[in-house]
């Protein structure tokens, strides 16, 4: 079982049906991260927020095209001569599938204070270099792959990378202005739209279970695909049980925010073994998975890291540990043994892959932002990321009336 499928080899129609599938929802999977993040951010910062995920869309895809599928193992498409393969179109789709949902991740964590031009380079960078060469890495044929890891629909190669590359960029970045008071106490900054971010996340959850099912089919697991998406709707379940259960023993009400995040958690956490585990294995890792998400949002706050959407802790966190959960519980049904059926070097495989992961997503990310400020950088300035980025970065604000531009904010540069 591998997460992506060869170039230059026949594949049956269901494994096109498959890339074909998992394609589509990415706009999906964009819509809602655009969702979630305008919900949680305030209303000042809306416009730029959905903005943000739109545009980024546009450059990954074309920067994959230009030269990122080839840094994958795929083709080089502007190669003078010969005609484009199904194969490998139907490859370039799955990955730039995949390629979207890792790049939308740090946007949240950044939202509210991260500037557009800035944004841009971040795109052109995860496309080019981030998600490419990990992906060569451990796609079918790659060193990660032959020494054994493995990672159905992206656990660690699209979710952790995206949650390891925002921790990155939060640390270079810094916290928005009034997040914390006196003695680093964490100040709350309210989301301006909490129904928007939960159909944000609803939107999430519907396209992630057609994109596992899908994955179970391009890997050829065909008896295991349907089996695959009950998995991940239990993990779902468990996780915003958890997540649900921990915030209402510490505030005593249900925060929806934390309860919604929770359920990505566990979809997160069970998306590198969906298909090789049992129901009730699935629930047991998702509801781990919401209760990572609680406790690493709890910690990260503590630690001055402002991640206004939680995406780290969905992602970085719940994405590791469905690489470890692979390697422990995988029961053998596509061919793949964990530690506790059999084969503890799996378990080592799936912690080598993290090592290399955390090494590569977030030393690269953080060694990339850094470098990146000191030319172009990260941060809006103090006036515009107090009074709003929509109209000084869009030049449209998300509710009409709302914004109104010091003269200092009205020179701001857009682009």
């Amino acid at each position: 079982m591998q997460v992506f499928c060869q170039t230059g080899t026949a594949l049956t129609p269901i494994a096109f049906a498959s890339a074909g599938a998992a394609a589509l929802v990415a706009p999906l999977m964009l819509a809602g991260f655009a969702l979630q993040t305008a919900g949680l951010s305030r209303a000042k910062n809306a416009a730029h927020a959905v903005f943000g995920h739109l545009f980024l869309g546009a450059i990954c895809l074309t920067v994959f095209w230009v030269c990122g599928f080839a840094v994958a193992g795929g083709r080089f498409f502007l190669s003078a001569g010969g005609a484009v393969d199904g194969a490998s179109l139907a490859s370039f789709f799955t990955q730039a599938t995949m390629l979207a949902v890792a790049a939308s991740v740090p946007l949240g964590a950044l939202t509210e204070r991260w500037s557009l031009r800035n944004l841009y380079c971040y795109g052109a960078f995860a496309a080019a270099l981030l998600f490419p060469v990990f992906a060569r890495w451990s796609a079918a044929g790659g060193w990660l792959a032959q020494l054994g890891f493995t990672d159905l629909a992206g656990a660690g190669t699209v979710h952790g990378l995206g949650g390891l590359c925002a921790l990155a960029g939060v640390l270079v970045l810094g916290p928005r202005l009034g997040r914390y008071g006196k003695n680093n106490a964490p100040l709350p900054i309210p989301a301006h739209n909490v129904p928007l971010a939960l159909l944000g996340c609803l939107v999430l959850c519907f396209g992630w279970f057609v994109f596992i099912v899908s994955r179970a089919l391009g890997a050829g697991e065909y008896g295991r695909a349907m089996p695959a998406g009950a998995v991940a709707g239990l993990a779902a379940a468990g996780g915003a049980l958890t997540a649900a259960f921990c915030v209402k023993a510490r505030t005593g009400k249900p925060d929806p925010t934390i309860v919604a995040n929770g359920a990505l958690g566990g979809l997160v956490a069970v998306s590198g073994c969906a298909a090789c585990v049992s129901t009730a294995t699935g629930w047991c890792i998702g509801a781990i998975g919401g209760a990572l998400v609680f406790v690493c949002v709890q910690r990260l706050d503590r630690w001055r890291v402002d991640d206004p959407v939680g995406a780290i802790a969905v992602h970085g966190a719940g994405g590791l540990w469905g690489v470890i959960a692979t390697g422990m519980f995988a029961n053998g049904m596509d061919g793949v043994r964990g530690l506790f059926y059999g084969d503890p070097a799996q378990l080592g495989a799936q912690l080598l892959g993290i090592l290399v992961l955390a090494t590569w997503a977030f030393g690269g990310s953080w060694v990339f932002f850094r470098t990146l400020d000191r030319f172009i950088p990260m941060r809006v300035m103090a006036v515009v990321e107090l009074e709003g980025l929509d109209v000084p970065q869009t030049g449209v604000p998300a509710y009409a009336g709302l914004q109104h531009m010091s003269e200092e904010t009205s020179s701001h540069p857009r682009w």
